[in-house]
């Protein structure tokens, strides 16, 4: 029956997914609205809103992404992916092998996330010595992250998630490697699927010779003097109308046959000046007269002019976790913070080189700067930043190495042998990291994930919410009526397919809290035990390889690849259907 509380439930999932699909306000935004429109209308007790902030697989996602900075902090994961050169060679297909097998493995029990971020630079770097498209590898280094996730429970949030969904329902947690076997199934069709038809597929997105080609920036670069009776003359650079009023970018001062690179605030301008700017054809030629400025002609601009021992060009994709995200790049004062100047920005594949003043940042965008080489560390050492073209140096902490993965080994032995619960053992871990300095509190406090921390405290409650108000016994009856006398293979077939379209377009954690409890009335319904199908689900919202905004670690090779939407459905499309189809039949005959 069709209530008035069952009708506000699903008013504000209908709510929640549009603004998922939209990301009209950040996904964490939208699940702490969630959580406080179920409070105000009455559905949940305050008590009930705010159980996800304490709840036990908000706190053991908290306690794993913790133990995976451990790692981290001591260079384990560096360090993996320095060793991962020297073994993967030239040939792309036994790069794509080695890659995929390293990242699969490491995925299990390491942050996902962080496993690409890391490794990102590294493949970048492979790719330019084996002359190989960057973009023939980042697709099988998200792809095999995400499935190398579902191989153990800790490999992702989201299963831990409906493990402690399944616990509440029926006093058992999930194990540790229960689903190894269906994981390494799936990694090894991955693999079948990659050799035999996936590489002939996956883009070869070539790069141009040279930053300013890729992006699009010749037209925008130009050379100017400045005459003996420019209004410019005497007046500090960044303070002059051309800068501030016509926001012309100054990357450089010819002056006597020196360089003043990025020049700052005190740099005045002097007569025959050369500035090399960055600025639309129409704005420089309306200023000619104006600013008495003589355009330089048949000058070709490239990487080798805005390189020198002093500036360099580099790309950066920005975190998850930055603090640039949502902000406008004009009210970012870069010269200060990074000794760098934005020139370009490549989103969704395409580079932006026009604007790029009013850009909103975003995740995953890939933004090129003109840098000084002495600051390159701002850059290197920020959280904010993920540095294209170059590894960050090892920052192995030999002492510590040991210690961390030792601590991190019985975590996961402690759990998977049954001596505690996975939130204890998971927690002892973290605290034992601490108190051996293998990780800072500073340090967690700047690299942790708190956007998924907020997304979980949030979303959780509409879980609760759809089984207190019986909407989710209500949806499970529709689709069972909906799919007559399908057998129970057939049903987990259809709801790992539904997760599956759900999770190409909003948040995985999202789409398991919104599903589980239905998955769980629909086999309730059918007197069978609720694994099999929680199982359908979890598999299914953390292997989103159909759109690039599924999963976060497809969103931070979209634009370091220059991939298009529609080649996460070419080549991912063929993956989904070929896990579906490994899925509906392992899962029943594994689990049911």
């Amino acid at each position: 029956m069709l209530t008035t509380p069952i009708i506000i439930v699903l008013a504000i999932v209908c709510f929640a997914i549009v603004l998922f699909i939209t990301e009209w306000v950040e996904i964490d935004v939208t699940a702490m609205l969630v959580m406080v429109l179920l409070l105000i209308s009455g559905i949940l007790t305050p008590a009930e809103a705010l159980s996800g902030f304490s709840h036990e697989g908000t706190i053991t996602v908290f306690a794993l992404l913790l133990l995976s900075l451990g790692l981290q902090s001591t260079g384990v994961v560096n360090w993996i992916g320095n060793k991962m050169e020297r073994i993967t060679g030239t040939r792309e297909l036994r790069m794509m092998t080695v890659l995929s097998t390293v990242v699969a493995f490491a995925s299990a029990f390491v942050s996902n996330t962080a496993v690409v971020a890391i490794l990102l630079p590294v493949v970048d770097r492979l790719a330019k010595f084996a002359n190989v498209s960057a973009s023939r590898l980042l697709m099988p280094l998200s792809f095999a992250a995400m499935i190398g996730g579902s191989i153990t429970l800790i490999g992702s949030s989201t299963n831990i998630i409906v493990s402690s969904i399944h616990e509440r329902h029926t006093g058992e947690p999930f194990g540790v490697f229960e689903f190894a076997s269906l994981g390494l199934i799936l990694f090894l069709g991955y693999l079948i699927y990659l050799f035999a038809f996936g590489r002939l597929i996956i883009p070869d997105h070539k790069q141009e010779d040279g930053l300013t080609k890729q992006y699009e920036l010749e037209s925008f670069l130009s050379q100017v003097v400045v005459n003996p009776d420019s209004p410019l003359i005497g007046k500090h650079i960044l303070s002059t109308s051309l800068v501030t009023r016509h926001r012309v970018l100054v990357l450089n001062i010819i002056r006597d046959g020196t360089n003043v690179w990025l020049p700052d605030q005190v740099e005045k301008v002097e007569v025959n000046d050369v500035l090399v700017i960055k600025s639309r054809a129409d704005v420089l030629l309306s200023l000619q007269n104006q600013l008495k400025l003589q355009i330089v002609k048949d000058v070709d601009l490239d990487d080798k002019e805005l390189t020198s021992e002093d500036a360099v060009l580099i790309e950066a994709v920005i975190g998850r976790n930055s603090f640039l995200v949502g902000k406008t790049i004009s009210k970012v004062d870069w010269r200060h913070m990074f000794s760098a100047i934005p020139l370009a920005l490549r989103r969704s594949g395409a580079p932006v080189s026009i604007r790029v003043r009013e850009s909103v940042i975003q995740f995953g965008d890939v933004i090129l700067f003109e840098a000084r080489r002495s600051k390159l560390h701002l850059f290197h050492n920020s959280p904010d930043f993920i540095v294209l073209g170059r590894v960050k140096k090892q920052n192995l902490r030999k002492d510590k190495i040991f210690i961390s993965c030792a601590i991190v080994i019985a975590s996961i032995l402690c759990a998977a042998l049954g001596i505690f619960p996975l939130v204890t053992a998971a927690l002892l871990g973290c605290v034992l990291l601490l108190l051996t300095g293998s990780v800072s509190m500073r340090y967690v406090y700047r690299k942790m994930e708190w956007r998924i921390y907020f997304l979980l405290a949030g979303i959780l409650p509409l879980g609760i919410a759809i089984e207190k108000t019986g909407a989710s016994k209500l949806l499970a009856k529709s689709m069972l009526m909906a799919l007559g006398d399908a057998s129970p293979a057939l049903i987990i077939s259809v709801l790992f397919l539904l997760t599956t379209v759900l999770t190409s377009f909003i948040s995985n954690n999202a789409t398991a809290i919104l599903l589980a409890p239905i998955a769980i009335d629909m086999a309730t319904s059918m007197n069978l035990d609720p694994k099999a199908y929680l199982v359908a689900v979890m598999f299914a919202a953390s292997t989103s390889f159909l759109t690039p905004l599924g999963y976060q670690t497809n969103m931070l090779i979209y634009g370091a690849g220059q991939y298009k939407f529609s080649d996460f459905v070419k080549v991912g499309g063929g993956l989904t259907l070929l896990v579906w189809l490994l899925a509906s039949y392992f899962i029943p005959k594994l689990y049911l």
